[in-house]
């Protein structure tokens, strides 16, 4: 999708955006919110090429819209998490407003873009609200931000505060619909669903499944677990150490817990409760797995099998009607 197309899901931002500019009411700062994979960054590049089109819709034809699209805008920066780093560091902000402090080169604007802004540490965060604080002319500021608590209140009351709620199911598969279809592996019927069911609203989430490998392997999972109180552990146990090193543990465990879902939203009477707790801690236990793995350093795919047996057990202890 080329930086002059609209978002899908997030028209109702852009709108916001366009009445601040044509009313020249335009925030030096917003803060686009929300969860990951909805896309917040590309409704950024958006929110940019209004800003940088000369006639401020974006038209693809116009000087700014040509440098926009070929990636040499001088007047525009971007700066985010960079790769094998923890957190966003003090010399990116600094040079970030290095750049918001300077006369535009094309014209009155300079934006820059801050991806990642949930992870700037304390010292960047500190140098960050110094630059809220005294705006530089004609800046503007677009920070992405997918867990808001974790930026200081500080920061948060300097910015226009703008939420980014995950897509409904129709925008959902027409993104997946065209971005599985690039490359030379056409996607299957069942693949698109998968993905569509998995993705929750938020496409980017299961942008690996382009990859056919990953996607034919998290479709033979779905078959294997489909039904976990009669799954071969055998096969369950194979596919684990075939394939958790190259699948996305947050697609094992979505996937996992798809058809546990339905048992933990029933009403449960006084004699079903205690199996319906053991279902919940077992399903909690899953579904925290992935982070588990990263911060206890465990050994991914025996935690895994040990959990899905837990749930497996906690399924199994359930009321013999709990399919109907």
């Amino acid at each position: 999708m080329s930086h002059n197309s609209p978002v899908l899901g997030h028209q109702r931002v852009e709108l916001r955006f366009t009445e601040a500019l044509k009313q020249q009411r335009m925030h030096h700062a917003w803060l686009l919110y929300g969860m990951k994979g909805i896309g917040k960054r590309m409704l950024a590049e958006r929110l940019t090429g209004l800003l940088m089109c000369d006639s401020h819709n974006d038209c693809g034809e116009c000087h700014g819209c040509r440098m926009l699209a070929a990636g040499s805008h001088p007047d525009v920066y971007r700066v985010g998490l960079a790769e094998g780093k923890r957190d966003v560091n003090i010399e990116q902000v600094r040079q970030m407003l290095g750049f918001l402090s300077l006369s535009g080169s094309e014209g009155e604007r300079r934006v820059v873009i801050l991806d990642d802004a949930e992870r700037l540490n304390h010292q960047a965060a500190n140098a960050l609200l110094k630059g809220l604080e005294e705006p530089s002319a004609g800046s503007v500021l677009l920070m992405v931000c997918a867990d808001l608590e974790r930026l200081p209140a500080t920061i948060r009351s300097r910015c226009m505060l703008q939420q980014c709620m995950p897509l409904a199911e129709h925008d959902v598969r027409r993104i997946l619909d065209a971005s599985l279809m690039e490359g030379d592996n056409k996607p299957d019927v069942a693949t698109l669903e998968l993905a569509v069911e998995l993705a929750e609203g938020c496409p980017g989430m299961v942008a690996s499944l382009q990859d056919k490998k990953i996607a034919d392997a998290l479709l033979a999972w779905q078959a294997l677990i489909a039904q976990l109180d009669h799954a071969d552990i055998g096969r369950v146990d194979e596919w684990i150490r075939q394939h958790v090193g190259i699948v996305p543990h947050a697609l094992i465990v979505r996937t996992l817990l798809a058809p546990v879902y339905p048992l933990l939203q029933q009403q449960f009477d006084a004699a079903s409760f205690t199996a319906a707790e053991l279902l919940r801690s077992a399903a909690h236990d899953c579904a925290r797995w992935p982070a588990d793995v990263v911060r206890s350093s465990l050994r991914a795919a025996p935690t895994l099998l040990a959990y899905v047996l837990a749930l497996r057990s906690a399924i199994k202890a359930m009321p013999v009607d709990r399919t109907t």
